[in-house]
């Protein structure tokens, strides 16, 4: 894993910041177990130029600031994979964080309808590649510091982005290879902190919390369950979340 410059934190400073994040769930958990699956089928490639309403989306969001700047990366890693890799939901909320390769300008992502290639642009604001890679940098930090300091600290500090700010899809990005097992859009809750996966101990009155929608969660469910119920309830966040982002309704 690599950063760049504005994205490097000191222990001081991290410690100065008490809060606390949730782990990731278990690798062995079925819901992230089954991340991975299917990745045989047609190659294609697009040119990661977004439409009107997408580039007025991408130059609004964050990447900076705690947690608008971890919000504003994920919802713009979002943007990019469904609407200029043009991935659906349904695939998105499956791939994993190990089915993104960023090099060269471009980033290949292997999903379950097969291998899309996204170009980058010249405009940092709306480089697909890079979007994807300031996303991938903070997921690891999350997954290798799970305690939220250290992330935290990082993006607090890391300067605005910008049209000419520098390209990271021609760095090295390079990340673990337990955050390679991890979803790359773990589900979020109200703070941006990601939440573990829903397990069927917890009441069936009890929901989690994610960013602009509730999941009721089920007791007494079996391992193929939970998967389904987890499945269905990162497509239905990925979903919400991007209707939010367009000003779209969400299907039902």
């Amino acid at each position: 894993m690599t950063t760049t410059d504005s994205e490097r934190s000191t222990p001081a400073g991290a410690a100065r910041r008490g809060m606390t994040r949730p782990q990731l769930p278990s690798q062995t958990h079925p819901a992230v177990s089954g991340l991975g699956r299917f990745r045989s089928g047609p190659s294609r490639t697009v040119d990661g130029r977004p439409s009107p309403q997408v580039e007025f989306a991408l130059r609004s969001l964050p990447s900076h600031g705690w947690p608008a700047g971890w919000i504003g990366r994920r919802d713009r890693a979002l943007l990019v994979l469904a609407e200029l890799a043009g991935l659906p939901v349904e695939q998105i909320a499956a791939v994993a964080a190990g089915d993104l390769t960023i090099a060269g300008g471009a980033a290949t992502i292997r999903a379950q309808g097969g291998t899309t290639v996204l170009r980058g642009v010249d405009d940092d604001l709306l480089c697909g590649p890079c979007a994807l890679a300031r996303w991938v940098h903070a997921l690891d930090l999350t997954v290798v510091y799970p305690d939220g300091r250290v992330i935290a600290a990082v993006i607090a500090r890391a300067v605005p982005l910008r049209s000419d700010s520098p390209h990271l899809c021609h760095s090295n990005n390079l990340i673990t290879e337990l955050t390679r097992r991890v979803a790359l859009l773990p589900p979020i809750d109200q703070w941006g902190h990601p939440i573990r996966a829903v397990l069927p101990s917890i009441s069936p009155q009890s929901t989690a919390r994610t960013i602009g929608y509730r999941v009721p969660v089920t007791a007494g469910t079996g391992h193929a369950s939970a998967d389904l119920a987890d499945s269905a309830m990162r497509v239905r966040g990925l979903e919400v979340r991007l209707a939010q982002l367009l000003d779209r309704r969400p299907r039902h």
